[in-house]
């Protein structure tokens, strides 16, 4: 791949079109309008000047030109992901970047990467998107070569003989004349399962957006070998849920995972202009939010205070089932699902609310810039869940100081609403300093007295 059609931003960076020798009637910017419009969302916001990057972070190809944006979680000391694009403070932090990104992915899908995948980014020219596709097509090889999976499958065919069960009624609705053979039903066990199914369909739409050679070649190797595999014209996220894994098929859990990784990083792809675009992002805020979620729940001993060891941990409001609003109308729906972010129960007592949004604050005074919407949706949770303490959880803006949390009483109301922020500037497959930084925050909250006055909750 050429190195100058590939450029590399962060996520809400700005670059200019005559930074890049764009005319603004280029194709390259109308593909880029039409991913977009394609994909209901704003993955590159035009300006007339220039585009930015939004908090979509991933990969965008649009022509001969590549995109890969990448999160603002670098560690380099000499990167500075504000740095001119292209200079090199902004190719140091792009690099480690995207090896604190693909650790993230890895972290947040289940994903098995050693020490050495991570670093092949240094000497890597394409994108981490190219490493984890090499990644999937190595392991996928090794598992085909000890054999496929294979599985009983459920099929229905016209044959010239009863196989299994004749479909009597249906055979005479549709085809009463025999003359096309026998309506039946029969198990087969044949390769093509829907786990192979889903490996095949990731299969063929890497191919169509790999730029590297020997992953396309591997690729198309892998695409004669599975064959007897139907294809699919798409999956979806709920069929991936429906794999189930036991000691016969456990070997491929950790290519299906890649697949997953893969399948709901895809966004869109079309044809434009007679050539292919495509987008394969994340959106920031949701990877930010399960990243945390999941550090909390897996180093739960090392990250809670002593005092709250017995504490249930929940997600996304898995378990609790609170609305904001119940209709006067008997038998009508209740209306705005709560679903906290994170929410910390003892003995069915809430404790504490902790929400995550991924927004840089400012250095000085970071409190004062939190968005008016995301207090009042958290103090909507706070009342609702007659919660006392609320966190709101921000990534770390690179330059700022590591200050305790601000806590912010809530006049007229027996809340407090703690501030602060989680440092992924560093190296994220080494967790120790990220967990003690994580413990310090939930102890800081545990240790401090209440200040305000005790009220009651209004039943």
């Amino acid at each position: 791949m050429n190195e100058n059609n590939l450029i590399n931003l962060f996520e809400q960076q700005y670059i200019s079109y005559q930074a890049l020798g764009l005319p603004i009637n280029d194709p390259f910017l109308e593909v880029l309008e039409r991913l977009n419009l394609s994909a209901g969302i704003e993955i590159v916001r035009l300006e007339r000047k220039g585009f930015r990057a939004t908090q979509f972070v991933g990969v965008i190809q649009a022509g001969n030109r590549l995109i890969q944006i990448l999160p603002k979680i670098d560690y380099s000391p000499d990167g500075n992901s504000d740095a001119p694009v292209g200079s090199r403070h902004h190719n140091l932090a792009t690099n480690s970047a995207a090896k604190n990104f693909l650790y993230l992915l890895a972290y947040t899908h289940n994903l098995n990467l050693h020490s050495q995948t991570l670093s092949t980014l240094r000497t890597s020219h394409g994108t981490w998107l190219e490493l984890l596709t090499r990644l999937f097509v190595v392991e996928l090889m090794t598992q085909l070569q000890q054999g496929f999976h294979e599985d009983y499958v459920r099929r229905e065919e016209m044959l010239p003989y009863i196989r299994g069960r004749w479909n009597i009624s249906r055979q005479f609705t549709r085809q009463p004349n025999l003359i096309k053979g026998l309506d039946v039903s029969f198990d087969d066990y044949s390769p093509d399962t829907q786990l192979n199914r889903i490996l095949r369909y990731t299969i063929e739409h890497l191919q169509m957006v790999t730029r590297d050679s020997q992953n396309r070649n591997m690729l198309a190797d892998l695409d004669s070998w599975m064959m007897p595999v139907r294809t699919k014209i798409q999956i979806f996220v709920d069929e991936l849920d429906r794999i189930q894994f036991t000691r016969l098929n456990e070997r491929y859990k950790p290519v299906f995972q890649l697949a997953r990784l893969f399948i709901e990083g895809q966004t869109v792809q079309l044809i434009a202009g007679g050539q292919r675009a495509y987008a394969f992002v994340f959106d920031m805020d949701r990877l930010f939010e399960t990243f945390v979620g999941k550090l909390l729940q897996t180093k739960h001993q090392q990250i809670l205070p002593e005092a709250w060891k017995d504490y249930q941990i929940e997600l996304q409001g898995s378990k609790s089932k609170l609305h904001l609003i119940y209709p006067p109308v008997p038998d009508d729906k209740p209306m705005f699902y709560l679903k906290p972010d994170i929410l910390l129960w003892y003995l069915g007592t809430p404790k504490l609310i902790i929400d995550t949004k991924n927004k840089a604050l400012p250095l000085n005074l970071p409190y004062r810039e939190i968005a008016e919407g995301d207090v009042y949706q958290v103090l909507t949770y706070a009342s609702r869940f007659q919660c006392p303490d609320i966190l709101l959880l921000y990534p770390h803006t690179l330059g700022a100081n590591q200050a305790t949390p601000y806590c912010l009483s809530i006049e007229g109301a027996p809340i407090r609403l703690f501030v602060t922020s989680l440092d992924l500037h560093q190296p994220l497959e080494r967790m120790n300093r990220l967990i003690q930084e994580f413990h310090n925050i939930l102890d800081y909250i545990h240790t401090q007295e209440v200040t305000i006055l005790e009220e009651t909750w209004p039943v």
